[in-house]
């Protein structure tokens, strides 16, 4: 049966029946406990070295879990606990409606897609040794807390009501919630917002109002600087012939998606090193003595959308091949503080059709009394992200680490790249996608094509897929092996074994190694030959190039000195492709008319002469430069068009688009002008036009501004440092910074106010005589001011000096900073 043609539940019994087999059906059994444990139920010793880094060994995998929920806790409790609430639908309840009721809109999205209901069921039939993770974890992190004391908690959350322990289902369901960044995240204040309109004469009582995500606001999320880069260097590229790896993840830093970085043993079992998203167990992005890996966001699809017909007269009952169903409705409760302390109960009635919850973005997809909209989230069903990497941590080979994808099928919204110790590379986009008839993306190209104005609106500026509800045809399709009915099997995702490289900086599938591009698939899975982005380009130029100025030298062989160098070596591919051409015309034209006035370019065209077209923390040139790009209409600037004369050839894919438009015959050079005006904005901003990058681009510290080098995903740099604020956190919140000039590079009057991008940098290669790894956490381990781990990293990153990764017994205990305490619970 086609995923969405099931009779939708006409009751809540129903619909939780419904559930039981949705959210379940790729779990197995939980097999027979073990025998009774001798000694202490966890025992682990946790060793901390230089920029407080834990190593952490237990006897078992329950023990090393525990281990690290309470070094986890020391360093970051605030923002699980925060998190936690919300999963809980709770955040009103402690801290009042929010601003234009967020808090209770927030709770009410989140009760809606029954993250409770999923977990409880999904805990018991995880497979033993990661439920005894998920507990380990759980009983470390309580610890810290009755250790502590509510009142010797961070600033953040110290005394807080809302910061009590919690349980392992507590833990699944924010899992869960991790599963859902790139879909239900999104349409949180959406689902809350959507009711339905009154019948005609009819007037409705008063309700709280929630402020809906507006397409604007969509598409901003489409065009943030979240992402990563990811290169697997197979032997044929290493100079010492065996496998290496960079990793290069661009997230927040600041809230939930930040990494936290650990070491876990356990002798005999385990011994994996890396970060993870705060409150996961295990490594998400790191290496073993086998192999090594990194993630990036994928450019597929892990939603579809649906425009149902309602029935003539009846706002909660649609069509669906050709019969009248009613949408599911279910009654939420929360519970909102009261300045005075007291709490006062808010009821609302969400929808969903069987698809899922009904959602409103306002003046774009309303709920009239003709349609109505709703989605499917092909994550909302996962509950094997943890099993997931679990199988990964431990993966003896390249082999086995495949298995963990084919088994489990948990990977929620990232493409994965991977280097064995022999040598061989390995890509797979193996993130959760829909599985659509070809029939039904035929439908969907055209109507997103123009034939439906709003597919075409909603994919074009917010990389949505809106489908026609009312017929089964464009229901997701069962394919045998998937995680769940209506998914895409791991058999059938996209995936590439090289002994060269493989890469990926979040553009499709398809170029994955540009000497080897893979077949076109389904769209789900992002498109095929079409232009990457800069920050694409960048890194395939990077990865083919053999020039004795090359990332990889004259041989062609990277050496991991070089790897390291060329992922922070703030190439900028606009720049080379560009700037030549600009400072000739510049040059020989050095005026534009601007605003009614005329311009005076013979200091920008100084400027960008002297520039070296790096976006290093002194180069003089970088921010003009960025101005004058940032001109240019996003997202599609980097094609034929009003910069680039040859546009993108998809049998060139490294060196098109090129060459600047050349200028009109008659009349100003459009590139001059907006050069004029890129000088007139940092005058206005009191900027000098030649200022050293670091001294207007800066991540406020505590009491200290670090200048910091890197461009953004529009520069073509492939070290993204931005400002975005893609989280749901109410503790360690992002820096406050001005009004912003120019919203596509982020200007302000204070600069370039960073809060993104480069979180978790290393560099690694295998060798005969094991590891040898460095690495970067840009903002530091701990997000509590106090601590001495709070900014210490952030300092490095700003000099470039990356510090050794401490793998084995001997380098952790030659760290002068080495501390050690040893923890144990019944």
């Amino acid at each position: 049966m086609a995923r969405g043609t099931r009779k939708p539940p006409r009751s809540v019994a129903a619909l939780l029946a419904l559930l039981a087999v949705t959210a379940c059906s790729e779990d197995t059994p939980e097999p027979q406990p073990p025998p009774p444990p001798q000694g202490p139920r966890f025992e682990a010793t946790i060793r901390r070295t230089s920029h407080g880094i834990p190593h952490i060994t237990g006897k078992d995998l329950g023990s090393v879990a525990y281990g690290q929920g309470y070094a986890f806790a020391q360093d970051h409790f605030c923002s699980l606990a925060d998190q936690v609430i919300k999963v809980r639908g709770e955040r009103a309840r402690y801290l009042g409606p929010g601003p234009g009721n967020a808090h209770v809109a927030s709770d009410l999205g989140y009760l809606s897609l029954d993250l409770y209901t999923r977990a409880r069921q999904a805990v018991p039939r995880l497979k033993a040794d990661v439920r005894t993770m998920l507990q380990g974890y759980v009983a470390g992190y309580n610890r810290y807390l009755e250790e502590t004391g509510p009142g010797g908690l961070p600033a953040a959350c110290a005394n807080a009501a809302w910061a009590k322990p919690i349980d392992e289902v507590d833990l699944m369901a924010y899992h869960i919630s991790l599963g859902l960044l790139t879909s239900s995240f999104q349409f949180i204040s959406a689902i809350a917002a959507a009711q339905p309109p009154a019948p005609p004469g009819i007037t409705t009582l008063p309700q709280e109002t929630f402020e809906a995500p507006s397409l604007e606001q969509l598409q901003a999320l489409r065009e943030r600087d979240v992402g990563s880069n990811g290169w697997a260097i197979g032997a044929e590229r290493a100079q010492g012939g065996r496998g290496m790896l960079v990793a290069n993840p661009h997230f927040p830093w600041q809230g939930e998606l930040r990494f936290w970085e650990s070491h876990l043993t356990v002798p005999g079992v385990m011994n994996v090193y890396g970060v993870g998203l705060l409150g996961v167990p295990g490594v998400l992005i790191g290496f073993n003595d086998h192999i090594a890996w990194t993630h990036t966001v994928s450019a597929g699809q892990r939603m579809t959308l649906y425009r149902l017909k309602l029935a003539p007269g009846k706002p909660t009952h649609y069509l669906y091949d050709g019969k009248e169903w009613p949408l599911t409705a279910r009654t939420h409760t929360v519970s909102v503080l009261q300045p005075d302390g007291s709490l006062v109960p808010l009821t609302r009635t969400l929808y969903s059709s069987h698809f899922g919850p009904i959602i409103v973005i306002p003046g774009a997809a309303d709920w009239s009394p003709q349609v109505a909209y709703t989605y499917c989230d092909a994550n909302l069903t996962n509950t094997q992200m943890i099993s997931q990497f679990h199988g990964m941590n431990r993966a003896k080979n390249l082999q086995e680490f495949q298995e963990a994808f084919a088994t489990h099928q948990g990977i929620p919204w990232v493409n994965t790249v991977a280097a064995d110790r022999d040598g061989t590379t390995w890509y797979v986009d193996g993130a959760a996608a829909p599985n659509l008839s070809n029939a039904a993306i035929q439908s969907w190209l055209k109507a997103s094509s123009g034939a439906d104005p709003l597919a075409t609106q909603l994919l074009r500026s917010a990389n949505l897929v809106l489908l026609d509800g009312s017929t089964s045809a464009n229901a997701w399709v069962e394919a045998p092996g998937a995680r769940t009915p209506g998914l895409v099997p791991f058999s059938q995702a996209p995936k590439l074994s090289r002994r060269d490289f493989v890469f990926n900086a979040n553009d499709s599938y398809w170029l994955t190694n540009p000497a080897a591009p893979l077949p076109e698939l389904s769209p789900m899975h992002g498109f095929a030959r079409r232009a990457p982005s800069p920050r694409t380009r960048m890194n395939m130029q990077m990865l083919t190039e053999v020039t004795p100025a090359g990332a990889s030298g004259a041989d062609g062989k990277f050496t991991l000195d070089e790897l390291q160098a060329a992922i922070l070596n703030n190439r900028s591919i606009t720049s080379e492709l560009l700037l030549a051409q600009v400072v000739e015309r510049c040059q020989r034209t050095p005026s534009a008319t601007y605003g009614g006035k005329t311009v005076d370019l013979t200091k920008a065209c100084a400027t960008l002469s002297a520039w070296n077209g790096r976006f290093d923390a002194d180069s003089t040139g970088a921010v003009l430069w960025r101005e004058f790009t940032g001109i240019y209409p996003g997202p599609h600037f980097f094609d034929k068009g009003s910069l680039f004369l040859q546009g993108f050839n998809p049998d060139a894919p490294i060196t098109t688009p090129n060459t600047l438009v050349p200028a009109p015959s008659t009349g100003e050079d459009p590139a001059l002008v907006n050069l004029a005006q890129a000088v007139t904005v940092l005058q206005g901003a009191n900027i000098a036009l030649d200022v050293p990058l670091a001294t207007v681009q800066f991540a406020p510290r505590g009491d200290k501004r670090i200048g910091l080098h890197g461009g953004l995903h529009r520069d073509g740099v492939a070290n993204v440092i931005s400002y975005d604020t893609l989280q749901s956190t109410v503790v360690d919140q992002p820096p406050a910074r001005g009004p912003v000039l120019v919203p596509a590079t982020g200007l302000t009057s204070e600069g370039y106010v960073v809060a993104n991008g480069s979180s978790f940098l290393m560099a690694l290669e295998f060798t005969g005589q094991g590891v040898n790894a460095r690495a970067l956490l840009t903002y530091s381990e701990s997000s509590d001011p106090a601590s001495p781990y709070y900014r210490d990293q952030t300092e490095l990153f700003a000099r470039k000096q990356w510090r050794a990764v401490r793998f084995t017994e001997e380098d952790i205990l030659a760290d002068p900073a080495l501390t050690q305490v040893t923890l144990s619970a019944d």
